[in-house]
């Protein structure tokens, strides 16, 4: 028996793993679960964003940071902790999907386009760059836009591309437009970014189906708000939450405007608002995003100050269908072009 006694002992020895092993696997265990719940918590703060200032500080963070436990908890998991090894995907799957915005055009991809005029549209935050000519050329070549709205043009720049045979153009301070289809009119809502309602143009297009209103904006940056926040907390904090006030007041009033509009309505702009944030679910919930309808990826259209935001848009009203949307190479700005496929599938008569 004493024998029959020490050979179990010895064997229970051999199966069991060192203790060093064993606090190894629980710590590599206990670290996935935490990274897991830390990256929901994030996901939720988000849609706080312009509601709670740490979830804005987060709503325009650069939200990759989050991805880089996923490499050494992952190769910990896999030579020490394999059963936590689908812990560590399901978080990898939530930080690149929904925590940094990838779009996946599901809906777009199974309906079928209706029949209508159709439209392709382009908007960018030039950001008081003068833009590169060669590469702005190039995508207008490429694209062959039939609207072309500009924010933040600089008034030195003759932005020569569009030839009055072939386009009609307006120009403000500030903004262009330049159409296939004649203005009929045109009116500046704002002037300033930075007042409400912002940076605004209505413009009214005759296509050939109906009259198109566009209002093509920027709204206020909170970059100002962001980096004393993050380095001037005492009084950062304040005007970070100022500037979530002013795009709420911005929006809610365009939003006032656009629903004068009896016909067809488009927005295009740097919103300076992403899209998670209770600001835009919230004021323009009913209006069709184009990039989260019909586009592919990130769709990032700020670039800079180590992040990468999805702020510029170009939002459509009832009776539009979007084909497709994406963004556009590097013209010189630290936004990105946006542009999208649109289908006027339910054209309305404008007063």
């Amino acid at each position: 028996m004493e024998q029959l006694h020490e050979h179990k002992a010895g064997s229970d020895a051999v199966s069991r793993p060192p203790a060093g092993r064993r606090r190894l696997r629980r710590a590599v265990a206990v670290c996935s679960w935490l990274y897991l719940v830390v990256v929901l918590a994030a996901w939720g703060a988000i849609y706080a964003g312009d509601r709670w200032w740490p979830a804005t500080l987060l709503l325009f963070s650069p939200r990759w940071l989050l991805a880089i436990p996923l490499l050494p908890l992952g190769l910990a998991a896999v030579g020490w902790q394999r059963r936590t090894l689908a812990v560590v995907l399901l978080t990898l799957l939530l930080v690149l999907g929904p925590i940094m915005g990838f779009q996946v055009p599901w809906s777009a991809a199974v309906s079928t386009a209706p029949a209508g005029e159709r439209l392709r549209v382009f908007t960018c935050n030039i950001h008081y760059h003068k833009p590169n000519r060669a590469a702005l050329v190039r995508l207008l070549a490429e694209s062959k836009p039939d609207i072309v709205a500009v924010q933040e043009l600089p008034s030195a720049d003759p932005f020569d591309y569009f030839p009055p045979d072939q386009w009609h153009v307006l120009r403000v301070r500030r903004l262009f437009l330049a159409s296939r289809y004649p203005i009929r009119e045109s009116v500046r809502l704002g002037s300033e970014s930075t007042k409400v309602p912002g940076s605004i143009m209505r413009y009214d297009l005759d296509t050939s189906d109906s009259v198109v209103t566009l209002f093509s904006l920027h709204l206020a940056s909170p970059r100002d708000g962001l980096y004393r926040a993050t380095h001037h907390p005492t009084t950062g904090i304040a005007e970070l939450e100022e500037n979530s006030a002013v795009r709420w007041r911005q929006s809610e009033q365009l939003a006032r405007l656009t629903e004068e509009v009896t016909g067809p309505v488009l927005l295009m702009g740097d919103f300076n608002t992403p899209a998670e944030s209770a600001i835009f679910r919230h004021v323009w919930g009913r209006y069709t995003d184009a990039f989260a309808k019909a586009g592919w990826g990130w769709g990032y259209t700020f670039v800079g100050g180590k992040t990468a935001v999805r702020i510029d848009h170009i939002l459509a009203g009832p009776g539009w269908y979007c084909e497709r949307c994406w963004v556009g190479a590097n013209i010189g700005s630290p936004h990105r072009p946006v542009l999208a496929d649109l289908i006027l599938s339910e054209p309305r008569p404008s007063r």
